[in-house]
C-alpha cells in the first residue's frame, strides 16, 4: 500500500514539475530544449515505478470493484504478517492462549471459505 501511495505522489509531483517546465519553455524559447528534456525522463521513471508497484497490466483490464480487491489483498497481507508475529505459546497467559485457539479456529474457517483464483 505504501508503494502505491508513493507512486501516486510521484505522479503528482512529476506532473506539476512538467507543467512548470513547459510553461517556462514557452516563455524562454532559447532554453526550451533544456527545459523540456527532463519530461521524457520523468515519463520513463513513472513507467518503471508503475511496473514495480502494479506489475504488468492484465488483458482483462481493471474490474469495477478494483478498490475492494486491493483492500482485500492488503488485509490478507496484514493477516499473514500478524500470524507470523505471534509470540510463542509459553510466553502467553492462559486467557491469551484460549483467545489464540479461538482465533486459530476462525482463521481455519476463513481459509476454507476463501476463494483462490
Amino acid at each position: 500500500m505504501i508503494a502505491k501511495i508513493a507512486f501516486y505522489q510521484s505522479l503528482v509531483v512529476f506532473s506539476c514539475i512538467s507543467v512548470v517546465l513547459l510553461i517556462l519553455s514557452f516563455y524562454l524559447p532559447g532554453a526550451a530544449i533544456w527545459l523540456r528534456l527532463p519530461i521524457p525522463i520523468f515519463v520513463m521513471v513513472l513507467g518503471i515505478l508503475f511496473l514495480a508497484v502494479f506489475g504488468l497490466p492484465t488483458a482483462g483490464g481493471i474490474s469495477d470493484n478494483w478498490k475492494e480487491e486491493e483492500i482485500e489483498k492488503e488485509m490478507n497481507k496484514l493477516r499473514w504478517r500478524k500470524k507470523v508475529q505471534l509470540p510463542p505459546l509459553k510466553d502467553l497467559s492462559e486467557t491469551e492462549v484460549l483467545e489464540l485457539k479461538e482465533l486459530e479456529r476462525l482463521q481455519e474457517k476463513w481459509d476454507l471459505e476463501e476463494d483462490y483464483v
